[in-house]
């Protein structure tokens, strides 16, 4: 059996969308006079091709919508036509609702049941536009993936026809847009299926107590993607504040692990031996990355992590004063150019005092926004829908913004709140389960990292985060 597991370097995607917009389609021989002249089958051969161009769409509905007015062999198919098209003009889907429905009903009144062949494909084309118009009221990968096949079938059908009446410039147009359809399936088919991967990759398992197994020196695993040739790790380095749930409480069920081992301090400034061990971690992850992105900076622990910086390397932190707690951005200014950064202390009004490091960086000549967070994690708060508006309000049309850090929900939860913020189109890579539940004792992914703007992106492998980081990871699997 072939493994359809990605390999290092292959583009991941994790993309996140309604699928409304993902297929344009409409009977553009309903749109035109039925005389046959050379401009017609000119203009139904070319026309499809021209419409596979997202900018095209609304002007196209336009024209043929004009058209369909200007053609329409009765009062009623002209009263559909023109409230289709007004309505394209104030809510292209709405336009395109309307006119899908008029198609419908246009094919249902020229059904020809005294013929199994032309029954046969007018109800396939019925079919065909019945899962369109779900599609683009409904939205789901699913839906757009058999939307691709069916236009595949019904190409490829009209394509044998022209050519059986030896018709070739409209057979050859549906034989190509056949292939087109077909490339698009495969597409979808690739898309769902890493859907399916992501929801393996984070999936829930029941851990208990690992205590000493767990030879990692924080709660939270690394995680890393590439965009647009930029490694980006992240990581909640666990402060030492909040130790107490590790060594007292045991929250997770880690005490006893190499995080309470490793709590021992080392003279009289706070800083510890996990401390340490940690910041000679992100040390290597600095051959490893281009941004390290980090949650839960402690003031020792910086200091110690300062010293380590390889030549090249710059940190941006939260806060010019000593605090206890806060997130900080390591770059190598080798491969981007650093603008600006603030830190903005009113993200979640329901959290006071929460904050989000929102850095400006530039690479290869287009702007690079980092938003890390830390998310308030009460459930009972809208922390996510406030930091999901946050990113929604920084991200430029041109620009890549990158949310990222210790999410604290799952990817679900994530991909709703950044939905009601106004996104419809963009990435969310959650690679594996970074923490555990301290209720359910579970293990879950809530380090992700979200994507907007114009990109390529993939999830790193764990070796290309961390050496032996997948052995870890394997303790979240159990």
């Amino acid at each position: 059996m072939v493994s359809l597991k990605p390999q290092p370097g292959e583009k991941m995607s994790a993309r996140v969308s309604d699928y409304k917009n993902s297929l344009y389609h409409r009977e553009y021989g309903n749109d035109l006079p039925q005389q046959e002249t050379l401009i017609r089958r000119v203009a139904l051969a070319v026309v499809p091709f021209l419409s596979l161009h997202p900018s095209l769409r609304t002007p196209i509905s336009g024209v043929m919508g004009s058209f369909r007015i200007l053609n329409s062999p009765d009062k009623w198919s002209t009263a559909c036509a023109v409230i289709s098209l007004a309505s394209t003009v104030f809510n292209s889907r709405v336009g395109q609702v309307l006119t899908t429905v008029q198609d419908i009903v246009i094919e249902v009144r020229k059904l020809d049941m005294t013929s199994k062949e032309k029954a046969t494909k007018s109800l396939l084309k019925i079919f065909n536009n019945l899962v369109y118009l779900a599609l683009i009221s409904r939205g789901g990968i699913e839906l757009s993936l058999i939307s691709f096949a069916m236009q595949t079938v019904m190409e490829l059908i009209q394509s044998i026809d022209e050519f059986k009446g030896k018709r070739w410039i409209e057979g050859v147009s549906h034989l190509l847009m056949a292939m087109v359809r077909l490339h698009q399936t495969h597409g979808q088919c690739r898309q769902l299926q890493r859907n399916w991967e992501i929801e393996a990759a984070i999936q829930k398992f029941y851990v208990g107590k690992l205590g000493e197994k767990w030879r990692f020196p924080s709660d939270h695993l690394p995680v890393g993607i590439e965009v647009n040739g930029v490694r980006i790790i992240s990581w909640n380095v666990l402060n030492n504040s909040y130790m107490e749930w590790v060594t007292e409480k045991d929250s997770q069920g880690l005490n006893g692990s190499l995080i309470s081992e490793l709590n021992q301090p080392i003279g009289s400034t706070g800083l510890t031996m996990r401390d340490v061990l940690v910041a000679d971690m992100v040390k290597t992850m600095m051959s490893r990355g281009d941004v390290i992105a980090l949650q839960e900076c402690g003031a020792p622990f910086l200091e110690c992590l300062q010293q380590r910086l390889l030549p090249g390397w710059k940190m941006v932190k939260s806060f010019d004063a000593t605090v206890e707690d806060e997130d900080v951005i390591l770059y190598n200014e080798s491969r981007l150019k650093y603008t600006s950064s603030e830190t903005n202390m009113s993200v979640y009004p329901s959290s006071p005092g929460r904050h989000v490091l929102n850095a400006l960086f530039s690479h290869q000549g287009q702007n690079f926004r980092i938003l890390n967070a830390h998310i308030p994690g009460d459930p009972n708060k809208p922390g996510r829908e406030e930091f999901g508006r946050y990113v929604f309000g920084q991200h430029r049309e041109g620009a890549i913004t990158v949310g990222l850090g210790d999410n604290n929900f799952e990817r679900h939860e994530m991909i709703d709140a950044y939905r009601k913020a106004g996104f419809s189109e963009f990435s969310l890579h959650s690679p594996w389960q970074t923490n555990i539940d301290p209720y359910t004792k579970e293990s879950k992914g809530i380090d992700h990292f979200f994507i907007a703007g114009d990109h390529s992106s993939r999830d790193l492998q764990a070796d290309e985060v961390l050496q032996n980081l997948g052995e870890t990871i394997g303790l979240l699997r159990a």
